[in-house]
């Protein structure tokens, strides 16, 4: 008769290469699978229980130890890199408690990768796993999860979310308010999982835990993958959590990747698993697929090897609408056409308020008029028709998108109407602006100097009617930016002859 015991005395202390802990855990849930009925007949369980999907759960006889050796790879990450991925990986059913670090799947390489960032992060060249299996019965076959606990001496404390941290973020100035009611029934009803998963979530986008290369261990342990082999493919998430949670890992994550409006979109499985929109969701697959070439082969779980196979064959967002972009004063805006009519409008939306408000600031100085409003994606600000207009037509963009003809006059029309004006000097000036995010942007405008306001202003009067766009003049000085009118009017004054730029 076959006993659990029998099955494990050649495993317990043993010491197990981390390469060979994949075949070495699928061989063992074999035996187990073959070998059930006797070990079920004989009790060879320490508990048994029903799941919530009334399925027979037994946790098999005590754990076993082994001494996991963890071989150096051709590809070495780096520990800032393998603490973020150890960070994702906490999003999801790996746990760092306050003595104890433990995960519970049937995935022998998910518990592998785990092993083999834990390594990395703590640089050890070997590590105690104490194992025990678990039988459960589906209706059609037998699963075999794995629970792993690993001892913890004081290392990533900074990972341990407990109660206490949790009530510490509730006055946390980065978090917002329609959160901090949720924090405060977190605090008080800390013994659900679901509670805790989101709390961890806060906490480590809080404390910069969480960064991009998380993304690879999070969709390591609760990726989804949808429509994979239909020429495109979604990639997202598996969590439940409360909408405020939601809400603040959308506002979260469109931060931290840049995204205007949301990170997630649709979601599926009665709401459990929730994809990323385009066309951020190109960013995050390229985020995850580059961690996954470095990592060991014999560490990937097979959700990473399907994406890794999809987009050999499919690329992500190839076929999502991209709006223009247009760069004015350093902030990129998106060029949208209006609803009604053939009129374009510039917007930009974000989670980030004080984002949005400064680039408003910017074109209100510069005499455009913006609104900014709160919408269900963030704050948008709009710059009306008449406004983009003006804007298009500063940057020399307005008949690309508006399609009017127009027609430059000719190098002698210039001449005519400049040499009928006192010019004093003038050169042409390549000047840096910063705008209020920091973003250094250059232009390159022809500054003609009169010396008498009232001359400059007539200056460019005629020089309109005759079709040069002036972006203004400023005290005796007229000031010409758009690249076509500034290069014909230098070639007007270079024609002069006698107003050469000074040397």
């Amino acid at each position: 008769m076959v006993t659990y015991d029998a099955l494990m005395k050649d495993l317990n202390n043993s010491e197990v290469e981390l390469s060979r802990l994949p075949a070495l855990l699928h061989e063992l849930s074999n035996k187990i699978v073959e070998n059930w009925s006797e070990l079920k007949n004989s009790n060879e369980y320490i508990r048994s229980r029903r799941t919530a999907f009334n399925r027979s759960f037994y946790e098999l006889k005590p754990s076993i130890k082994l001494n996991i050796i963890i071989t150096k790879t051709d590809h070495e990450i780096n520990e800032e890199i393998m603490r973020q991925v150890l960070a994702g990986l906490s999003i999801s059913d790996f746990y760092i408690g306050e003595n104890l670090i433990s995960l519970s799947t049937p995935d022998s390489k998910l518990i592998t990768t785990t092993v083999y960032a834990l390594g990395n992060v703590l640089h050890r060249e070997n590590i105690s796993v104490y194992l025990y299996p678990m039988v459960m019965e589906g209706f059609r076959k037998l699963s075999i999860p794995f629970h792993i606990t690993i001892r913890r001496n004081g290392e990533l404390d900074d990972f341990v979310v407990n109660v206490d941290r949790a009530r510490s973020l509730i006055n946390n100035p980065s978090i917002p308010d329609y959160l901090r009611s949720w924090l405060i029934s977190a605090v008080n009803n800390w013994g659900s999982v679901r509670v805790k998963k989101g709390v961890r979530f806060v906490w480590y986008a809080v404390n910069g835990l969480f960064g991009r290369s998380s993304v690879f261990g999070w969709f390591v342990g609760d990726g989804v993958l949808g429509h994979v082999g239909r020429g495109s493919f979604d990639v997202g998430f598996s969590f439940v959590v409360d909408d405020v949670v939601k809400a603040f890992m959308s506002d979260f994550l469109c931060r931290l990747y840049g995204c205007g409006g949301r990170f997630f979109g649709g979601s599926g499985a009665r709401g459990s698993e929730h994809y990323v929109v385009c066309p951020v969701k190109a960013v995050v697959i390229n985020d995850i697929i580059s961690i996954a070439k470095s990592w060991p082969g014999y560490a990937l779980v097979d959700r990473v090897r399907e994406l890794l196979d999809a987009v050999n064959y499919s690329t992500p967002c190839l076929g999502y609408r991209r709006h223009p972009v247009i760069n004015v004063f350093g902030h990129e805006l998106v060029l949208r056409k209006h609803n009604m009519g053939r009129g374009w409008y510039l917007t930009k939306v974000s989670s980030d308020k004080e984002l949005i408000e400064n680039i408003a600031n910017d074109l209100r100085v510069a005499g455009f008029d913006v609104s900014v409003r709160e919408g269900r994606h963030g704050f948008e600000l709009y710059v009306p028709i008449e406004g983009t207009k003006r804007i298009l037509r500063m940057l020399g963009l307005y008949e690309k998108f508006y399609g009017e003809p127009r027609r430059l006059p000719s190098i002698d029309e210039v001449t005519k109407v400049l040499s009928s004006f006192p010019i004093k000097r003038w050169h042409v000036h390549v000047g840096k602006g910063r705008n209020s995010r920091g973003y250094e942007y250059e232009e390159t405008c022809l500054l003609i100097s009169l010396g008498n306001s009232e001359a400059a202003t007539k200056l460019r009067e005629v020089l309109a009617s005759v079709g040069i766009r002036v972006r203004k003049v400023v005290w005796g000085t007229v000031i010409i930016c758009n690249p076509e009118d500034r290069e014909l009017v230098v070639k007007a004054l270079q024609s002069l002859g006698s107003n050469d730029p000074p040397k």
